[in-house]
């Protein structure tokens, strides 16, 4: 979940990482990893919007 410095300030943004980043531990929730089309994943751009989503 993103946020700002201010307390329980987290909102709907996240974000796909392209590698490790330690800086976010004990900040940040993690919810998931993509186990298989990481080109789309690729593809995203900032203000992409996501319409629909299966998770299994």
């Amino acid at each position: 979940m993103a946020r700002s410095a201010a307390p329980d300030s987290a909102s709907s943004q996240f974000y796909f990482t392209l590698g490790s980043t330690p800086h976010l531990d004990m900040n940040y929730a993690v919810f998931g990893k993509t186990i298989s089309g990481v080109e789309n994943v690729l593809q995203l751009r900032e203000g992409d919007r996501i319409d629909s989503i299966t998770i299994s």
